[in-house]
């Protein structure tokens, strides 16, 4: 009778389908929650995308733009939100003081890493994110197993290349050394608002270059009648210099001889672009006013000229490090003297007062801001990057 008992099985089945059932119960409302999850996590990686994207599509050259662009990235998240209203509202910080943590963060992406602007000037790209305040999804199953909700995290960078170049601008065939445009450098704080020097080829004793003619299309040394052409072009109005713009990191050839007859043209190109009643703002490396008043503004490529500032003759190829404007303020001409009267432009106003015959320069105002992209006249989002998206060229 005993044995029996213990060879009963009735019931063993039932057990086995009741432990069955309820841990496919179990793992099918685990399913369900991880479903739930990954939707909804799909759907902040859209509003980080979307969020991203608008306010990179809000960046223009320089920071007056940057309210814009987080008050276009905060209303974008939000209006890519959850399709669930249990799952709240997406609402990003706006981050003004463009702390390295916040949501919102304006920076520089320079092909291959996002770093955060400290300045402020230097903006390509807004990251979005949405990580320091974890978003709670409430939980069905998992919350038996301790699991109360899962939080998630979404990051999204937008790229914009600055407006660089607005309508009808025109890039110069001359290239500036980047001496002034480096912390820590002595000779910093002579770099926006100096005169940009062109010496002879030979180097004229306590003269400093600070510019030389440039090959916007190639490597090779620009000649006379080469930068001529660019520089007639750019008088009659047409802008275009041959050839793509060169990109930072790229070499471009320059010369800094004085090339006479370029010299003759780009005074004469001067002339016919120089209007009395339109004023130029320029600032200076600590923000404030370099130069306010009428000139000739071009954008030109800033050239690595090597460690040694104040360079010295610039000559060969170099490469760019990226482009700044530049508001040509006046031309001496040791035959004709100034070329036009500009009372703004102190740094010239002594000489002009008198003539002297070994005395050939260009005087102008760079702005203090390096914009390390491409000279562009079309800014707009370029790709938003995430976890799984790539950068698109």
């Amino acid at each position: 009778m005993k044995c029996h008992r213990l060879n009963n099985q009735h019931g063993s089945v039932l057990l086995f389908t009741t432990v069955t059932l309820v841990l496919l119960l179990v793992f099918g409302g685990i399913a369900i929650d991880l479903t739930y999850f990954g939707s909804v996590r799909r759907e902040l990686q859209r509003s980080m995308d979307a969020a991203a994207l608008a306010g990179a599509g809000n960046l223009g050259f320089d920071d007056t733009a940057f309210p814009a662009a987080r008050a276009a990235a905060q209303n974008y998240a939000n209006l890519n939100g959850y399709s669930d209203p249990a799952a709240g509202v997406v609402s990003l910080n706006p981050n003004t003081a463009n702390d390295p943590d916040g949501e919102i963060v304006l920076g520089i992406w320079d092909g291959a890493n996002f770093a955060p602007s400290l300045d402020g000037t230097q903006v390509n790209a807004v990251r979005c994110s949405k990580f320091e305040t974890p978003i709670p999804i409430p939980t069905s199953f998992l919350r038996l197993l301790g699991m109360a909700n899962l939080p998630m995290r979404a990051q999204a960078i937008a790229v914009a290349n600055p407006p660089l170049l607005p309508p009808n601008s025109c890039v110069g065939p001359f290239a500036l050394s980047d001496c002034f445009f480096r912390t820590g450098e002595a000779t910093s704080s002579l770099g926006c608002g100096t005169a940009v020097m062109f010496i002879t080829s030979s180097g004229n004793p306590g003269s400093t270059n600070t510019a030389a003619w440039a090959n916007l299309c190639g490597t090779s040394t620009p000649s006379a009648p080469q930068t001529q052409a660019v520089i007639d072009g750019l008088a009659s109005g047409n802008c275009n210099v041959g050839c793509a713009t060169p990109q930072p990191g790229t070499e471009i050839g320059t010369n800094n001889g004085m090339q006479q007859s370029t010299f003759d043209a780009l005074e004469s190109a001067f002339v016919q672009n120089f209007d009395p009643e339109v004023k130029y703002q320029v600032n200076n490396s600590s923000g404030g006013l370099a130069y306010e008043g009428p000139g000739w503004k071009l954008f030109v490529p800033v050239i690595d000229t090597g460690p040694t500032c104040p360079p010295g003759p610039i000559s060969g190829a170099h490469q760019v490090t990226g482009w700044t404007e530049l508001v040509i303020t006046q031309i001496y001409d040791r035959n004709n003297g100034c070329a036009v009267t500009n009372t703004y432009d102190k740094n010239s106003a002594a000489i002009c007062s008198t003539f002297d015959p070994s005395l050939r320069a260009v005087f102008g105002y760079y702005n203090c801001t390096l914009v390390k992209s491409v000279a562009s006249r079309e800014p707009g989002p370029r790709s938003a990057l995430g976890t799984k998206l790539r950068l698109v060229k």
